[in-house]
């Protein structure tokens, strides 16, 4: 069999167990499948106890139970440890949450994409990116996150940085900036703000932008402490950015998969209908210095591409997850690139093509 074919065969398998019992374990468990079995039971080597009533069992010593498929759910280990930890249980192959997410649900979270078998076209772009990118770091982030993605290859290395790092502007030389304007793309709890402080970035005004409705209430909440603390306006705009200005179904169920869903055939109960808007069709006042950030699980090219104008007519800079599905990785690059009026650096802040952070710094 292919290894497509293996990977399809152990992710169906009906039995399952995860490794980690941390954050992205309570996240998995809460996007689970319901008609998908649920874990048998989680192995951690820190946590006792239960997740979400699935038993937590020490991962030192485990020994592997026939039929279950092992889920790994903890990714910011070395990329050799955890290569050990799945030579010890026994399973040839290193088998995320993502990839089954990727299996069951595709449409709904596409983080977990693979391509085994990439046209030659798709392997065009691949190899044409690392010209893209200013330094040797984001080169090597960008071939570790292809390796995994394009042949299931865990490189020895991986450059993972601190989750700490994913916003800071001080690594690329914006610490201490002044920007006219902020658009948060997917605000989601207004966590930049943290970030850009920290790197003591200041502001005019932010736009923050959250179709979510859980999401919105909490960033309501979060917006007088961060006026009082900035002494600058925070709107909340509850539209999804987008290449057209119109209406799209939104998955709103508060997690990490709430996203603009183009699958006219899914039918959930947390779907709403929202506003999409381009933000070339936004006022942006008299502010030249502007940031504009994008995490929007996978909607972030067609956003780019509502804010062209924007782009190369005003002094902005980029912050973009490329994580979210292949088109993100292979295109984002390349549309920045092509602007040719950026510098673009790649930071990773997980294993398997996850937490990339792509910066593209004005020039000027």
């Amino acid at each position: 069999m292919s290894r497509e074919a293996d990977l399809s065969c152990a992710l169906t398998s009906g039995r399952y167990a995860l490794i980690g019992a941390g954050q992205l374990g309570a996240m998995s468990l809460a996007m689970w499948p319901h008609d998908v079995p649920r874990p048998e039971f989680c192995l951690d080597s820190y946590k006792t106890g239960d997740l979400e009533g699935i038993v937590i069992e020490p991962l030192a010593g485990h020994v592997r139970r026939p039929g279950v498929t092992y889920l790994l759910s903890a990714f910011k280990m070395p990329a050799e440890e955890i290569r050990a930890i799945f030579a010890r249980i026994g399973q040839p192959d290193v088998i995320t949450v993502y990839d089954f997410f990727e299996q069951y649900t595709p449409a709904l979270f596409s983080n977990g994409w693979r391509n085994l078998a990439p046209s030659a076209g798709e392997q065009e772009r691949a190899a044409g990116l690392a010209a893209c990118f200013a330094d040797d770091l984001s080169r090597e982030a960008c071939a570790a996150a292809c390796a995994w993605r394009f042949h299931r290859e865990l490189v020895d290395g991986y450059p993972v940085g601190s989750e700490d790092s994913k916003y800071d502007l001080s690594l690329f030389g914006r610490g201490g900036c002044h920007y006219d304007l902020i658009y948060d793309g997917g605000a989601y709890d207004l966590g930049l703000l943290k970030y850009l402080t920290g790197a003591g970035v200041t502001w005019d005004r932010i736009v923050a932008f959250e179709p979510d409705p859980g999401s919105a209430a909490i960033c309501l909440e979060q917006i007088p402490a961060w006026e009082a603390k900035g002494g600058a306006p925070v709107a909340l705009d509850r539209r999804a950015l987008s290449d057209h200005a119109g209406t799209g179904r939104f998955l709103a169920n508060g997690l990490l998969s709430s996203r603009l869903i183009e699958d006219e055939s899914i039918d959930l109960p947390d779907m709403v209908e929202v506003e999409t808007v381009r933000l070339d069709e936004i006022g942006h006042g008299e502010a030249e210095r502007v940031l504009l950030k994008l995490h929007i699980e996978g909607s972030e090219l067609p956003a780019l591409r509502g804010a062209e104008h924007l782009l190369r007519t005003r002094a902005v800079d980029v912050l973009v997850n490329l994580s979210h599905d292949q088109r993100s990785l292979l295109e984002i690059p390349g549309f920045l690139a092509g602007l040719d009026r950026h510098d673009l650096f790649l930071r990773s802040h997980a294993l398997f093509g996850e937490g990339l952070t792509l910066f593209a710094r004005y020039r000027g």
